[in-house]
């Protein structure tokens, strides 16, 4: 079977994700070298200098997050709350999930239109592992210990640990080559908990066959690059800038220094952590903004955490990855990207109704001192789904060293949130005022990584309702990270957003295309901001296109679009709006949103020129959403279109 596919995607997955590289037409021995020589930490033989610093702050064992199940305080306490019970009660008709070949395989034989089956059936037989992992170390009745060893065996024997979508040729599933990715980290990191937390519950025969297998497939294809440095496509995540790159450190890295009796080479493996995790704080912007969107956040970031305790208690706090100034403002990116109201916008390939992951934010928040009030409780109440962060957040951690935050910041009155570098802007209500209205205005530019081209896009909610907005992720397909393909899907390209069309023309792809903030003025009242937007669109006759907002926090609040643009000689222009509100034209000029309970009334107008509304549902596989494409009726040589939304009684 040829999986041409995989092995193109995977390298237009790379285009895109960094930063130099949004080009296409490349050759693939070309991509590989191109990549590695822009990576800001790049792939180097093992420093034995640091290897042997690192050796004297590891402890003589292994260890992993929590107990064992024989010492028995903490697990005794979580049994005890009743926090478990409801888990415990579903467990006793539980069944370990089985490997299916067709759903590995649905993707490349065109039996699935997404990678999802595949990749669901794989991450279930790694959750099946943790849950009776959960179980046995709760009750401690022996139970569920076949039940462990049976799965065990079972994912011992599955012929591939990674993502169907990322097994490129089949190399894993056909025992060729085995790599380090998304899906392979989780299922070593699964495993070695589970070894770590049961115990002499797990029979030395079937340990031995654990390590071998977590050798024979994550330890020594990584021990190899380094020794060869090869720059080859397998395990590129060590120079990616994007979320893959805290993912699968966080899962080799935790599952080494969990299982490797070697206290050298447990610091080898650690070396590498620490040195390689900074490629992935580089895919964060300076000023803390996440490109990838809030979804991407808590999966990639959540990593970085995950990584950053792993080899904090190896090393009892001497080696600290939130040492990095950068991380500080990382941290606050979730409480900043909120709009009102626990709503974020769906921006890049996340999802509407994402919301960050209350663990992380209550690590991060306990940790660095962010003051957030909803934040600053500890609880040992956590999911069972996932025997690393769910473990690691039942447990004493780092986290827990930490003095609840003092002086509580009143984050409901920050009232602007402004990533300057990336000209994002979210602008809210005063906490003493009626309005009820916020908005995002996304800037940034179209090389981004799981990026959507989307310069100017905006997301506004009421109450605590998505009027309007960044439509958000459609389901994978099997060419969605294909350059060729991409952006044919109206949702990741601009014409599902609510951006201009340009002379008939989308957003081109590429970090070329970025916005430059003209303007701003704040002041308690009002925003005002300008996006110069034009780089977007490659229309040689166009000469000028600014978006402007206005958000008025005065009454009921409204905010206000103004598109601005001028070409060489006469062509069409257009506007939209992104919603799945319910809604209905009232008069020439006027629209009426309705989602649950909020209405919101929209006008618009251009001086000068007659407006012509259109309408169209796309779907592409996700939540259907409503495109309101408002253009202007002929061709002109300058104009403007003039949008507001304002809450209606």
């Amino acid at each position: 079977m040829i999986n041409t596919y995989f092995k193109s995607a995977y390298y237009t997955h790379l285009l895109l994700t960094a930063k130099s590289l949004i080009i296409t037409g490349l050759f693939i021995s070309k991509i590989s070298v191109s990549i590695a020589q822009s990576a800001p930490f790049p792939l180097k033989p093992i420093d034995e200098q640091r290897v042997q610093e690192i050796e004297k702050m590891l402890s003589d064992k292994p260890s992993g997050f929590g107990e064992p199940y024989n010492k028995r305080e903490v697990w005794d306490k979580l049994l005890k709350s009743g926090n478990y019970d409801r888990f415990l009660r579903g467990m006793r008709n539980y069944s370990f999930p089985s490997f299916s070949k067709d759903d590995y395989f649905s993707l490349s034989n065109g039996s699935a239109s997404s990678s999802k089956p595949g990749l669901t059936m794989m991450r279930k037989r790694a959750e099946g592992l943790a849950k009776a992992t959960w179980a046995e170390c709760l009750q401690n009745e022996g139970r569920y210990t076949r039940m462990v060893e049976d799965g065990l065996r079972d994912i011992l024997k599955q012929k591939s640990w990674v993502s169907p979508r990322s097994d490129y040729d089949f190399k894993n599933y056909n025992g060729v080559a085995y790599s380090v990715e998304l899906t392979s980290s989780l299922y070593a990191h699964t495993i070695t908990q589970t070894l770590y937390m049961m115990g002499d519950k797990i029979s030395p025969k079937l340990r031995k066959e654990a390590l071998d297998a977590l050798y024979t497939r994550i330890f020594n294809p990584i021990h190899h690059k380094f020794k060869t440095q090869n720059d080859n496509k397998e395990n590129h995540f060590l120079i990616a800038d994007n979320n893959w790159n805290h993912v699968c450190l966080a899962g080799l890295v935790g599952a080494a220094l969990t299982v490797i009796e070697d206290k050298h080479e447990r610091a080898v493996f650690t070396y590498i952590g620490e040195y390689y995790s900074k490629n992935g704080l580089v895919g964060f912007e300076d000023d803390g903004y996440c490109v990838e969107g809030v979804t991407y956040y808590n999966y990639g970031f959540g990593h970085y955490i995950l990584l950053r305790e792993s080899i904090w208690q190896a090393t009892g706090g001497k080696i600290d990855l939130f040492d990095d100034p950068k991380v500080q403002k990382i941290s606050r990116y979730a409480p900043n990207i909120e709009i009102i109201n626990g709503v974020y916008p769906a921006i890049s390939d996340g999802r509407e109704g994402a919301k960050p992951d209350e663990a992380v934010m209550i690590y991060l928040n306990r940790t660095l001192g962010l003051g957030i009030a909803r934040y600053d409780t500890l609880t040992n109440k956590s999911g069972t789904s996932d025997n690393r962060k769910n473990v690691m957040m039942a447990f004493p951690n780092s986290s827990y060293k930490s003095q609840p935050e003092k002086n509580i910041k009143k984050d409901e009155a920050n009232t602007r949130s402004f990533f300057e570098q990336t000209g994002v802007l979210v602008s809210r209500p005063l906490p003493t005022s009626s309005a009820k209205i916020g908005v995002a205005l996304k800037g940034g530019n179209n090389g981004e990584s799981h990026n959507h081209n989307d310069i100017g896009s905006y997301t506004i909610v009421q109450g605590k309702q998505i009027m309007v907005g960044d439509p958000g992720v459609i389901p994978y397909t099997n060419n969605i990270f294909d350059a060729k393909y991409r952006y044919t899907y109206k949702t990741i390209g601009s014409y599902g957003h609510p951006v201009p069309l340009v002379a008939g023309t989308q957003q081109q792809a590429g970090a070329q295309a970025r916005s430059r903030i003209v303007h701003t003025d704040f002041t308690k009242e009002k925003d005002n901001i300008t996006l110069d937007i034009a780089s977007a669109y490659d229309v040689p006759e166009l000469k000028r296109l600014e978006r402007i907002m206005d958000y008025d926090r005065s009454h009921a609040g409204s905010i206000t679009f103004t598109d601005s643009f001028a070409y060489a000689n006469p062509q069409e222009f257009e506007t939209a709006i992104s919603t799945r509100s319910e809604w209905k034209q009232t008069s020439d000029s006027t629209l009426l949103l309705t989602r649950e309970s909020e209405k919101m009334l929209v006008t618009f107008f251009s001086p000068g020129n007659k407006l012509l509304l259109k309408s169209e549902e796309i779907a592409e596989g996700g939540t259907p959403y409503t495109r309101i494409g408002i253009s202007i009726a002929e061709p002109v040589i300058a104009g403007q279109i003039i949008i507001t939304y304002k809450p209606q009684n």
